[in-house]
């Protein structure tokens, strides 16, 4: 029987078969870890002022029960900036 003739060994530097190739992500600006802190304390500080006020600040009166959803959304914003954070 007829012995198959040897494979030379593929690069490791090459990229196989069309994998995409893989690029070096640059850092965050300054800005990101900043403002991701800023939107968390602003929604944490919302909720607080709301509850321990019990909606009684000029402002969130109007607002009613839909203080808590602002909060919550600020908070929301801030893990929406940090998924951005590298």
């Amino acid at each position: 029987m007829p012995v198959s003739k040897r494979r030379k060994p593929r690069k490791r530097n090459q990229p196989q078969g069309g994998a995409a190739v893989i690029r070096k992500r640059r850092p965050s600006p300054q800005w990101v870890p900043g403002l991701m802190l800023a939107m968390f304390l602003i929604g944490i500080a919302w909720l607080l002022t709301y509850y321990f006020s019990n909606g009684g600040v000029l402002g969130m009166e109007s607002l009613g029960g839909w203080n808590i959803l602002v909060g919550f959304g600020f908070v929301v914003a801030g893990l929406g900036v940090a998924t951005q954070w590298r």
